[in-house]
C-alpha cells in the first residue's frame, strides 16, 4: 500500500494515515475484506513509530471502518457500505448555487472526503497561536469597553490598521472611508441594496463567484453575464452592453477570479475604468483574493486608479487569514459610506469588538506580513500539485486554467458530458468538486468544473484528481471524446 505522509504538516501523522486509508476504502481501492498490512509492516515502510500506526488503525476501527482480529490481522470491515451514505442524503441533492454552497460548507463535516470544491485556506496552516496572543494582547488593552457595542462604521483602531495595510494595495484612504463588514458576503449584500433598486440589471463576470448570484436574486434584480477570458472582462461586451443597458453596477474579481483563477490585465482595468466614466457605471470590485499571489507582485487593484469614485472596494481576510473570523471591509466614495454605515446598521448593528481590535492587534503585530510569507509557498505547492495531477490523471480533452494566485482552477470537459453526474459520482467515491453551472453558464454551455487546491496536501489533491481523471476516463470509454493535447490552456468561457 503506497502511501506518502507530510512529517512538516500540522495534521498529526497517525491522522494523516488514517484519512489516506480511509479515502481508499472510499472511493473503492480498498474494498471490503481487504487485508491491511500489519502494524509492524507499515510502520517499517512509512519510517513511523508502530503507535502512529496503531493509533490510525485504533481510530479507523472505532469509527467502523476497520476490524481487527487477534491472530489474523486488520480488514476493511465487511460492512463499510452501510456507513458510505448515499449522495442524496448528504451531498448532491440540489446542483444549484444555493444547493452546491451547502454542499460545500456541509463537506467538512464528512470524514476522510477529499474536497476541492471549497476555495478555503488550509486548516492546519492558520496561526493559532499568534491569534490566540493577538486577542489576549487586546483584551488585556481594551477591557470592558470590548464587551460592548462598537459603532456601525467599524472600531476605529482597526480602521486606522487597515488604512495603512491598504497602501501595500495602492490605496490611499483615511479611517472615515471604511467600512468593517461581516466578510465580502455582507459588503456585496450592502453595496447591492444601495446602489440597485429591485428590478435593476446588475452585470457581473461569467462565469462568476456563486455567492454574488444568490445575493443579487434574493434582491429581486437582474443577471447579465459579461464573457471572460485570459485577460479577464472582454472590454468589448461590456461596452456593447453598456450601449444598450443602464446597469446598477458591475460585479468583478480582477485578481485571482473565481472561480476562473485569471487576472485581469493592466490594459483592460484601464479600459473598464474609462468605460465607467464614460457610461456613469458603478463597479464593485472583489479583491478578497489579491494577496494570495504565487509569481511576481500583486496585481494592483481597479479602485488604486480610481479617480472618479466609481469603484466600491470589497475584501476581506476570509482566504488571506482565516475564514472563521467573518471580518471584512469596504472602502468607498464618502457619500457612498454614509449610505453602506447606514444600511449596515439596520442589518446587524456591528461586528464583535474585541475581534476587530484584536485583528487590529495580530497586524500590528507583523503577524499578518509573517504568516503570509510563511503559507504562499504552502498554496504555491498545492497549485502545482493540482497542475501536475490533471497532466498525469485526466484523458485527452480535458483542459484547465494555470492560476498565479487564489484558489481556483476553471476546468473545460469535452461537450455532452453530464457534469451532474460525474458531481455525484465523484462523491460517492469520496472526492468532491464543483459543478461549473452553478457559477451563472448558460443551460446550453461548454461543461465545466472549478477544483480548488488551498485547503488539502498536495498527497490528498494528487488522490483526489486520480479519482476525478478515473471516473473522466470511464465517462469516455461510454462516449467518444475529442481527443486534444491535456495540457492546452484555452479561454474560460
Amino acid at each position: 500500500m503506497q502511501i506518502q505522509l507530510d512529517p512538516a504538516s500540522r495534521v498529526p501523522l497517525y491522522q494523516q494515515l488514517a484519512n489516506t486509508v480511509l479515502q481508499r476504502i472510499r472511493n473503492g481501492a480498498l474494498p471490503p475484506g481487504t487485508r491491511l498490512p500489519t502494524v509492524r509492516q507499515l510502520a517499517r515502510q512509512l519510517g513511523v513509530t508502530r503507535l502512529t500506526v496503531h493509533s490510525a488503525y485504533a481510530e479507523l476501527q472505532a469509527d467502523g471502518w476497520v476490524e481487527a482480529t487477534v491472530g489474523r490481522g486488520t480488514f476493511v470491515a465487511e460492512h463499510v457500505a452501510e456507513l458510505l451514505a448515499p449522495p442524496e442524503t448528504t451531498l448532491g441533492r440540489e446542483v444549484t448555487p444555493a444547493g452546491v454552497f451547502a454542499d460545500m460548507l456541509r463537506s467538512t463535516q464528512i470524514p476522510g472526503l477529499l474536497s476541492l470544491a471549497r476555495a478555503d485556506p488550509a486548516t492546519e496552516l492558520l496561526p493559532v497561536r499568534q491569534w490566540q496572543q493577538a486577542a489576549e494582547m487586546a483584551l488585556s488593552a481594551g477591557g470592558a469597553a470590548l464587551m460592548s457595542y462598537t459603532t456601525a462604521q467599524g472600531d476605529i483602531v482597526l480602521r486606522a490598521t487597515l488604512a495603512e495595510l491598504l497602501r501595500e494595495r495602492g490605496l490611499t484612504a483615511g479611517p472615515d472611508e471604511l467600512v468593517i463588514t461581516t466578510g465580502v458576503t455582507q459588503g456585496i449584500a450592502l453595496a447591492t441594496e444601495i446602489l440597485a433598486p429591485p428590478g435593476a440589471l446588475v452585470l457581473v463576470e461569467q462565469p462568476t463567484y456563486l455567492g454574488v448570484l444568490s445575493t443579487l436574486a434574493a434582491h429581486g434584480l437582474h443577471i447579465r453575464g459579461i464573457p471572460l477570458d485570459d485577460e479577464g472582462l472582454i472590454i468589448e461586451a461590456v461596452e456593447a452592453t453598456l450601449q444598450r443597458e443602464r446597469p446598477a453596477f458591475l460585479y468583478t474579481i480582477p485578481a485571482f477570479q473565481n472561480p476562473g483563477g485569471v487576472c485581469m490585465s493592466p490594459a483592460r482595468r484601464a479600459a473598464l475604468l474609462d468605460l465607467a466614466e464614460r457610461y456613469n457605471l458603478m463597479i464593485v470590485e472583489d479583491d478578497i483574493y489579491g494577496r494570495l499571489c504565487y509569481e511576481g507582485p500583486a496585481p494592483i487593484t481597479l479602485k488604486a486608479d480610481d479617480h472618479a469614485g466609481r469603484v466600491v472596494y470589497l475584501s476581506s481576510f476570509s482566504k488571506s487569514l482565516m475564514p472563521g473570523l467573518r471580518i471584512g471591509y469596504a472602502l468607498a466614495a464618502p457619500a457612498l459610506v454614509e449610505r453602506i454605515v447606514q444600511a449596515r446598521q439596520a442589518h446587524d448593528i456591528c461586528s464583535p469588538p474585541l475581534l476587530q481590535r484584536a485583528l487590529a492587534t495580530f497586524i500590528e503585530q507583523g503577524w499578518l506580513h509573517a504568516h503570509h510569507r510563511r503559507v504562499l509557498p504552502h498554496y504555491r505547492e498545492r497549485r502545482d500539485a493540482l497542475l501536475q495531477a490533471m497532466e498525469r490523471f485526466f484523458p485527452s480533452g480535458v483542459t484547465w486554467t494555470r492560476p498565479h494566485g487564489g484558489f481556483s482552477c476553471w476546468v473545460t470537459l469535452p461537450a455532452g458530458l453530464a457534469v451532474r453526474d460525474l458531481y455525484l459520482s465523484a462523491i460517492a467515491r469520496g472526492m468532491a468538486f464543483t459543478p461549473g453551472e452553478v457559477f451563472g453558464l448558460p443551460p446550453d454551455e461548454q461543461p465545466h468544473l472549478r477544483l480548488c487546491y488551498g485547503a488539502e496536501t498536495p498527497e490528498r489533491i494528487t488522490d483526489a484528481v486520480a479519482t476525478l481523471g478515473g471516473l473522466l476516463r470511464e465517462t469516455r470509454s461510454r462516449q467518444a471524446l475529442p481527443r486534444t493535447s491535456p495540457g492546452d490552456y484555452v479561454p474560460l468561457v
